[in-house]
C-alpha cells in the first residue's frame, strides 16, 4: 500500500502553491519533497515540472499555467490506473445548480457544480477536450437528466448551438437524488452518467412560456447576477420560446 497518494516534487514555489491547493481540494494525501527524493517512490503519482521531472512511472507534468480541472482528471486517472479507457461519460444534473461529473470507464475522475446552463455546456465541452487529449481513442458522450424540463432544455439548446459535436443523451432521473446536501447535484450527476440514455428529440428542445418557468428564470438571473440584474416577463418569455438566449443575458454587462 502506498504511504502517500501523491508526491509533489518541484523547486518552483508558484507551482508548489498551486498544486497544494488543488490536492487539498481533491482531499488527497500528499508529501512535498525535492526532485529525486526517495520519498517519491512511496507515492503512486508524482507531480512535477518538466525541469524537475524524474523517471517515476506515473508523472504528472505541470507548470505555472496549471489548469486545475485538466490536472485533476489526469491525477485521478493515474491514481485509479486508467491508462487506455474506451468510454467516458459526462453526467449532467440540470437545475438551479448544474451538477457535472466525468466518469471514465466507470471511475469518477471529476465533479463540480455550475450556476447556469451555459456554464454547464462549456464545461461539458472542455471535459470532452480533456479526455481526447489524455486518451485519444476514448469515446465520450454526455448524459443529461430530465428531472427539470426547463433546465435540461436550456442545457440542450446551449450544447446543440455551441457544441454540436458532443452527443448528448437524456436520462430518466428517477431515484438519482440520494441526499439534500451541498454536493447532492454532483452525486446525481454521477448516477445519471451511469444510466443508459435515449436520443434527444425536437420536443426536448421546446419550452412553453409557463408562469412557473418564468418565475424560475427570473430567480436564476437574480442569483447569477447577485441581484444586479432582473428580467421582465417578456424577456423570460423570449428565452423560453427560443427567441433569445439566456446565455446572452447572463454574459451581458449589468
Amino acid at each position: 500500500m502506498f504511504r502517500w497518494q501523491v508526491a509533489i516534487a518541484t523547486e518552483n514555489p508558484r507551482v508548489l502553491y498551486l498544486v497544494i491547493e488543488l490536492l487539498k481540494k481533491l482531499d488527497l494525501k500528499f508529501v512535498v519533497c525535492s526532485p529525486g527524493d526517495s520519498r517519491c517512490e512511496d507515492a503512486k503519482v508524482v507531480i512535477t515540472t518538466i525541469e524537475d521531472s524524474n523517471n517515476h512511472d506515473a508523472i504528472v507534468i505541470v507548470d505555472e499555467e496549471l489548469d486545475p480541472d485538466f490536472t485533476s482528471i489526469e491525477i485521478m486517472s493515474k491514481l485509479n490506473d486508467i491508462h487506455s479507457p474506451s468510454f467516458a461519460v459526462i453526467g449532467i444534473d440540470p437545475g438551479m445548480r448544474f451538477g457535472v461529473a466525468l466518469v471514465i470507464d466507470g471511475v469518477v475522475t471529476f465533479k463540480d457544480s455550475l450556476s447556469s446552463p451555459g456554464d454547464a455546456a462549456r464545461l461539458s465541452a472542455r471535459l470532452e477536450s480533456y479526455v481526447t487529449h489524455l486518451f485519444p481513442y476514448c469515446k465520450t458522450i454526455a448524459r443529461a437528466g430530465t428531472g427539470s424540463k426547463l433546465y435540461s432544455t436550456l442545457y440542450l439548446r446551449n450544447m446543440n448551438h455551441q457544441f454540436p459535436g458532443l452527443n448528448v443523451e437524456l436520462v430518466n432521473e428517477h431515484r438519482t437524488t440520494l441526499s439534500g446536501g451541498v454536493t447532492s447535484d454532483q452525486t446525481s450527476a454521477i448516477l445519471i452518467a451511469g444510466r443508459l440514455g435515449r436520443p434527444q428529440t425536437e420536443n426536448d428542445r421546446v419550452l412553453e412560456p409557463k408562469e412557473g418557468y418564468i418565475r424560475s428564470l427570473k430567480l436564476l438571473v437574480q442569483r447569477f447576477t447577485r441581484g444586479k440584474r432582473d428580467i421582465s416577463k417578456d424577456e423570460a418569455r423570449a428565452i423560453l420560446l427560443g427567441e433569445t438566449s439566456l446565455d446572452s443575458i447572463l454574459t451581458s454587462e449589468y
